[in-house]
């Protein structure tokens, strides 16, 4: 039984659709929950307000949104004191739902499933200059696949709007010169994406996630050097194969490094991708909050 429990949704679903999620939501989840307080966010913004707020006098937050809602509200976790942060629980109702899809939660009844098995783990909060973020942070080819999504693409299309507009992206990538500093070593030269990840999804693909545990105070940086059909042919190939690892070690484009912390320059300012949110500029230093937030989530299967 929780005592205090919020759930915050936006009204960017039709209302009958909505309506219909939040009478099953509180169906299922009303008797194990003794105050239950339902707020509408209606403009950007007001998702990391109320979680600043509100966070250290709730015990279970609820999400219902996709990935740009999530984002929000971490950075509004974030400036909770550690110890008061409520549990966390995603409702995933956006295009990807990338971050809850780690969590092994794609669907709204499974997140219902999740808050019921009362299951949980403390899970990696990156930070991003003075922002954070809970899956991933790039510069490059990933910017230009969420700048194309923003547009009709996913209006159009959905989640495979953010495909089409990737594969649109490889046709003619822009590179340009970058400078990363880690813990342990200086790298520099030209890419065409920079991309630090934490979750195990990206564009609702699952990525070469073998070793990436999403709790243990480490990201991996992926810096890839060049891009093309031929590229992602076999990225395709090898990730359905066993010598996935492998490959992605040796692999003459790709360079993966594995640190806790890094700060990434560019010759010229690059705008960043932040859990598919588009506000911030090179340069940026990252680093990694261990065990930040606990969040519900299903065991797989």
């Amino acid at each position: 039984m929780y005592n205090q429990a919020i759930l915050l949704y936006n009204n960017k679903a039709g209302q009958d659709e909505i309506s219909e999620q939040l009478g099953y939501i509180a169906g299922e989840l009303l008797p194990l929950v003794h105050q239950f307080t339902f707020i509408q966010t209606l403009e950007q913004g007001e998702a990391e307000k109320i979680c600043a707020e509100k966070g250290a006098d709730t015990d279970l937050l609820l999400i219902l949104g996709g990935d740009g809602t999530v984002h929000e509200c971490i950075n509004g976790l974030m400036k909770v004191d550690h110890t008061e942060r409520p549990k966390v629980a995603i409702l995933p109702g956006g295009t990807c739902n990338d971050f809850s899809r780690s969590l092994q939660v794609r669907t709204i009844k499974e997140a219902v499933e999740a808050i019921k098995s009362g299951e949980s783990q403390k899970i990696d909060i990156g930070a991003a200059n003075d922002r954070y973020f809970s899956n991933f942070i790039g510069v490059g080819l990933i910017t230009e696949a969420s700048q194309a999504k923003e547009g009709h693409l996913k209006e159009k299309w959905g989640k495979l709007g953010y495909i089409m507009s990737a594969l649109q992206s490889l046709k003619d990538p822009s590179s340009f010169s970058y400078s990363i500093q880690t813990e342990s070593e200086s790298i520099d030269g030209e890419a065409v994406m920079v991309l630090a990840i934490n979750g195990h999804y990206l564009g609702t693909a699952g990525l070469f996630v073998e070793d990436n545990i999403m709790n243990d105070g480490f990201i991996d940086l992926y810096i890839l050097k060049e891009a093309g059909f031929s590229l992602l042919k076999n990225v395709y190939n090898k990730s359905r194969s066993e010598s996935a690892k492998e490959w992605l070690s040796t692999a003459e484009d790709i360079k993966v490094i594995r640190t806790k912390s890094f700060s990434l320059k560019t010759a010229e300012p690059q705008l960043v991708d932040s859990d598919g949110e588009l506000y911030m500029e090179t340069p940026v230093d990252i680093s990694v909050h261990k065990e930040a937030i606990e969040f519900l989530y299903l065991r797989e299967q």
